[in-house]
């Protein structure tokens, strides 16, 4: 409109008089042709009195967009009768009166001058429009979002209308022309949908990062209209609907990061036609089906991540085409199959190749070779046979080899100790036989050592010795023999030579290692006494010496304060000796197994305040007697406690069961595992030892591992104890196991034991309690051992849903007044209360006293009249004289 007036007004003001319209001619008139850029008709000005535009057919100069920038210059050049492209398509001719030719070209120059100024300052405006639509694009979007109040520092928060996105909007950046070319806002805390992005407003958008945010819903098919995208990043948000087909399209793309959502589907063929695709990570996106053998195509892929889904099938060979592949991640999925030995062949630059946790089968390639550059080889965790191929010893750049949890054979191939470069070694949980290569101390490099749940034999090579770099080192599970050599490592955190036949006394090498943090003999054939170097290892958090036959008492002198000591494990040796004072200096204690063994003494009153983080106290099958500490009732954080099996008498103390808060309510969290922290090939590395303890559970003996931070119970049985069993007893809500057999307790089963909802075991047989089982003991759903013989309780037996599946009558034996199921039915009419029963008893009572005093009075009389001859005579005199009586009378009624 202002191009439009500002036109009228200076036609206007230089108006020529009619009369010399004629003289101007055609050539003169197109002099006051115009160009403007906000008009699409042609107006010429009528002679009438009324002027008015009449729209007319024009030639047009052809405009190049004025560019800001200085190398740009604008371009006219004449083409009649031809539509332009450009917005200047129609220019405003004003038709003159007749007049003099000099005034006309004073005011036709006039109006040019004016009007090209004006088509150069809105030519120049073009740019600033197209920021505008780009700023006002994402400024929608934006309007649509949430951002948490944990990121007020987004970058969104400098997102205005009154600045311009290039220079002073965070997270945007524009390329030379003032486009914006790369938006890049991670974990800025942005929730919401793409559904009002619009990508069409973004012709120039080369980089896309809105990677950690919040942003749901579905990836709009419209991306594909970013023609220049080039990397596209929504890992780690919340979106789903799977990954659209029209990411195909953009054929520049080079790297697109989609990992961590739940998108779920398949994966799209068309992604095999992103000719310069280098990246593709779809790790965690909830993938499903197999891998499209199209994908092979890639040819300029050189990163592939399709670890942790639910993929299947098998690896397509066609992935040999991949030919600059160098990182392959595809782990943790269903595929099967064979690994297809091309890839080895046909990827001379591939560097990582990880499958592990898959189910492929068949034998590691020996064209593994081949690979040269290979650093990183992961096979973990498959159904992979056959034995490790010799040829594995030609990758001399290999740093990480993990062929873990299959089903290989045979030996370890000597050529292991070309492995120069290697960090990592796991070869653990395989069917591995014969004895360790010497050759493995060549490997200096080497920083953990995993070689447990084989089936390796002989003694373990001195030349272990040699690697001085060592963290880990784990032999457990297999069939050495002899002693454990020395380790010349003095970095080494973790030691694990359990379970095998290793022989002699304890290892005073560990005692140099002042690193060490987990070590564990256990199950071996060590013997003679510990050591007081034992107790210098300061950092030492985990030491299982269980199952072996360490004798002697515990040494009580260290120079360390065992302040990181989390678990001690010295069950079933020939231990020695009182309770060991050296466990004051443990202050965060938390598992302590002292069972079988021959500790003897009183449990020391300090227990209960020296080790409050105490969880689990196992001290069964040994010599301790005098009564529980009341202390014991500061461990609120115990959850098992067994003195079963000892020589422990008295009451059960008062108060004891009160302050147990942590059997008051179930456990929910595997949290009882050691663990130990390393970076190892730049990874945080974890080294972990779980806690394993024997526990009577059900009337046998089970081993809980890990799962021993789920278990709560209570085990006193095979004790002297008396008196009566608390009544707090039923606060501890959390028990699942609970056995107070064998002792001497009295009186009744608490009325409310009922309200112990979780226990599954019950055993006080073989005590002296009395009275009627509780009727709440029906309320136990989850029970499902339970054992009540050998007491003197009476009365009906509780009828419940549960208790009516433990029909074994033994679980009742030797309780002379109980009756119903499983045993014999309670009287017939009997109104199942404890004061009918007891009347019915009473009157049996009576009759049998009845009966006895008859027997024993008759037994009385006669055997006066054997024994007394006096008595005798006079008896027979009166029965004589009775009958002489009686036959008198007889004869006198006839």
């Amino acid at each position: 409109m202002l191009a439009t007036h500002l036109a009228h007004k200076i036609s206007s003001r230089n108006r020529l008089h009619p009369g010399r319209l004629s003289q101007l001619s055609h050539s003169t008139r197109s002099q006051h042709r115009v160009i403007s850029n906000n008009f699409k008709l042609a107006f010429t000005k009528s002679t009438t009195t009324s002027p008015h535009y009449i729209a007319q057919p024009f030639s047009v100069r052809r405009w190049h967009r004025c560019s800001s920038e200085k190398s740009s210059p604008i371009h006219l050049n004449d083409t009649q009768g031809e539509m332009s492209n450009s917005p200047l398509e129609w220019l405003l001719l004003p038709r003159q009166t007749a007049a003099d030719t000099m005034e006309s070209r004073v005011t036709s120059t006039k109006a040019r001058l004016f009007l090209l100024v004006l088509v150069c300052t809105c030519g120049a405006a073009s740019p600033r429009t197209e920021s505008e639509v780009e700023a006002k694009a994402l400024f929608t979007w934006k309007s649509t979002l949430m951002i948490s109040d944990a990121n007020a520092s987004s970058p969104l928060s400098s997102w205005s209308p009154a600045s311009s996105p290039c220079g002073s909007w965070s997270g945007v950046a524009c390329n030379a022309a003032g486009r914006i070319a790369a938006l890049t806002i991670p974990r800025a805390g942005v929730a919401g949908t793409l559904d009002a992005f619009d990508f069409s407003a973004f012709p120039a958008l080369a980089s896309l990062n809105l990677s950690g945010n919040h942003l749901a819903g579905a990836i709009p098919a419209n991306v594909s209209l970013l023609a220049s995208l080039a990397s596209l990043d929504l890992s780690s948000n919340n979106l789903t609907g799977g990954i659209p087909a029209a990411l195909g399209t953009l054929r520049g793309l080079r790297a697109l990061l989609l990992r961590n959502n739940p998108l779920g589907g398949r994966i799209p063929g068309s992604l095999a036609k992103l000719a310069v695709l280098r990246r593709l990570d779809l790790q965690a996106v909830r993938l499903v089906g197999t891998i499209p053998a199209e994908l092979g195509r890639l040819r300029a892929l050189s990163f592939l991540d399709l670890s942790r889904n639910n993929l299947s099938g098998e690896l397509p060979p066609s992935f040999a085409g991949m030919t600059k592949m160098k990182e392959l991640y595809l782990s943790r999925n269903n595929l099967s199959g064979v690994i297809p030995p091309e890839l080895f062949t046909s990827w001379p630059e591939v560097t990582l190749f990880f499958l592990h946790y898959n189910s492929f089968t068949g034998s590691i390639p020996p064209e593994i070779s081949k690979a040269g550059k290979l650093r990183f080889l992961a096979l973990e965790a498959n159904n992979l046979t056959g034995v490790i191929p010799a040829e594995i010893g030609s990758l001399t750049g290999l740093e990480f080899l993990d062929l873990g949890r299959n089903s290989l054979s045979g030996p370890i191939p000597a050529s292991i100790g070309n492995l120069k470069l290697l960090v990592v070694m796991a070869l653990s949980f395989n069917g591995l036989a014969s004895s360790v290569p010497p050759e493995i101390g060549s490997m200096s490099l080497l920083q953990n050592l995993d070689l447990n749940g084989n089936q390796l034999e002989g003694e373990l090579p001195a030349t272990i010795s040699s690697l001085k770099d060592l963290y880990s080192l784990d032999c457990s599970n297999n069939k050495f023999i002899g002693t454990i050599p020395s380790i010349g490592s003095k970095k080494l955190l973790s030691a694990a030579f359990a379970n095998n036949s290793f022989l002699g006394s304890f290892p005073r090498t560990f005692c140099q290692i002042a690193s060490l943090a987990l070590l564990d003999l256990s199950s071996n054939q060590l013997s003679g006494e510990l050591p007081n170097c034992l107790w210098d290892l300061e950092d030492l958090m985990f030491l299982d010496l269980s199952n072996n036959g360490f004798s002697g008492k515990v040494p009580s002198a260290g120079s360390a304060n065992l302040s990181s000591l989390e678990s001690l494990h010295l069950a079933n040796n020939k231990l020695t000796g009182g309770f060991p004072s050296i466990l004051k200096k443990c202050k965060q204690l938390i598992v302590l197994d002292m069972g079988e063994n021959y500790f003897s003494s009183q449990i020391l009153s300090w227990t209960g305040s020296n080790l409050p983080s105490l969880r689990i106290l196992r001290l069964r099958s040994n010599l301790f007697s005098g009564s529980i500490p009341w202390q014991l009732s500061q461990l609120s954080h115990l959850q098992l406690l067994d003195l079963a099996a000892n020589q422990f008498s008295g009451p059960i103390p008062q108060g004891l069961l009160a302050n147990l808060t942590s059997m008051m309510k179930p456990q929910t969290e595997f949290n009882m595992t050691s663990l130990v922290h390393h970076q190892v090939l730049h990874l945080d590395a974890t080294m972990n030892f779980v806690d394993r303890i024997d526990v009577n559970w059900k009337m046998k003996s089970y081993t809980f591992q890990g799962t021993i931070a789920l278990m709560i119970g209570i085990d006193l049985s095979g004790n002297s104890f008396s008196g009566e069993i608390p009544t707090e007893l039923a606060n501890l809500r959390g028990l699942r196991f609970l056995n107070l057999s064998r002792n001497h307790l009295s009186g009744h089963i608490p009325e409310n034991i009922g309200d112990l909802k979780l226990l599954e075991s019950l055993d006080c047989s073989w005590n002296e309690l009395s009275g009627a089982i509780p009727s709440s003991i029906s309320k136990l759903a989850s029970l499902s051992t339970l054992n009540l013989s050998n007491n003197n309780l009476s009365g009906e037996i509780p009828v419940g849903n549960q208790l009516q599946t433990l029909d074994d009558p033994s679980i009742y034996n030797n309780n002379s007044g109980l009756c119903g199921f499983p045993l014999v039915a309670c009287s017939k009419g009997s109104s199942g209360t404890v004061e009918t029963l007891d009347t019915e008893l009473e009157t049996v009572y009576f009759c049998y006293s009845i009966i006895a005093g008859l027997v024993i009075g008759f037994w009385l009389w006669l055997g006066s009249l054997v024994f007394f001859k006096t008595w005798r005579t006079y008896v027979f005199c009166c029965v004589d004289r009775f009958q002489h009586k009686v036959m008198k009378r007889w004869r006198a009624f006839r």
